[in-house]
């Protein structure tokens, strides 16, 4: 569970969060999973030549977020094999649910090319849930 404040830069002219927004805290929903455990997106390049790059994303709008609300970013590992993890996640405000999303990631080299996890950080991932 990650917390975060909705600042002005986050909003529209009406004071909701701007759509695309959202996937700057589902970013950071994500990448909190990573810095739970030992590794930082720094470590996995450099031990094991993986960066995580984004292959599908598909949101349900809910609920609109506004300026100066806390917000709250669940994330759970949906699917999980070698070469591919499907994260879920939905953003709360309290109780209510502002939106659900399911993102498909994909871990890939310098180069582009998908690459194998990790058995570390697979069984880490694997056994989130």
């Amino acid at each position: 569970m990650n917390k975060f404040k909705v600042y002005y830069e986050d909003t529209d002219a009406s004071g909701r969060v701007y759509h695309a927004n959202y996937l700057r805290f589902l970013e950071r929903g994500r990448t909190n999973i990573i810095y739970k455990s030992k590794y930082t997106h720094k470590i996995l390049l450099n031990k094991f030549n993986i960066i995580f790059v984004v292959k599908s994303c598909s949101i349900n709008f809910i609920k609109p977020a506004f300026f100066e609300d806390t917000i709250e970013v669940l994330t759970s590992v949906k699917e999980i094999s070698r070469v591919k993890i499907i994260f879920f996640q939905k953003i709360l405000k309290k109780k209510d649910i502002l939106l659900e999303a399911e993102v498909l990631i994909i871990p890939v080299n310098n180069l582009g090319k998908i690459s194998k996890l990790p058995e570390e950080i697979f069984l880490y991932l694997k056994n989130l849930n």
